[in-house]
């Protein structure tokens, strides 16, 4: 990863973010490890009590766009934000997904991410979860040969 706009842009949200409880994740996060060319949007998963938080530090710099309810994802939060010159900016917690008539929910652990280059990463295996919660057979396969990698490299050095 070099010093290319995103880079500089998910420093300077991380940074604004720093005080509070949160990670990067989705096709940033597939971006920074090398399996993306060009990430969708910015995920940021967020404890529910700094939810409200991160929206008041957003907002003097960002538009809060409308965001449509969707039938089958149900998180508790959820909100997208928007910038000239920026990726659309997606910002959740509470994550839950309606699946069989049932609601399956995800709990997000700010301790499992780590920082890297001024960036709060989530860790892949939390995206594979999620990935699975979403029902994203693609990214989930991503992950897993990544994973499966990482493992057998692990092994070798071992």
């Amino acid at each position: 990863m070099n010093n290319n706009p995103l880079t500089v842009q998910l420093q300077q949200l991380c940074t604004m973010l720093q005080p509070l409880q949160f990670g990067i994740g989705g096709s940033c996060l597939l971006w920074q490890l090398g399996l993306e060319n060009t990430p969708n949007d910015i995920d940021i998963v967020c404890i529910e009590q700094d939810f409200a938080r991160i929206c008041q530090l957003l907002q003097p710099q960002f538009s809060l766009q409308v965001a449509t309810a969707h039938a089958e994802y149900v998180s508790a939060h959820f909100a997208r934000f928007s910038r000239e010159g920026w990726p659309d900016i997606e910002l959740m917690a509470g994550i839950a997904v309606k699946q069989n008539n049932a609601v399956v929910s995800w709990a997000f652990k700010p301790q499992h991410c780590h920082w890297q280059d001024g960036i709060c990463w989530m860790p892949p295996a939390d995206w594979l979860q999620l990935y699975q919660l979403f029902n994203r057979p693609q990214r989930v396969a991503q992950l897993r040969r990544y994973l499966l990698q990482l493992t057998l490299q692990s092994l070798d050095k071992g």
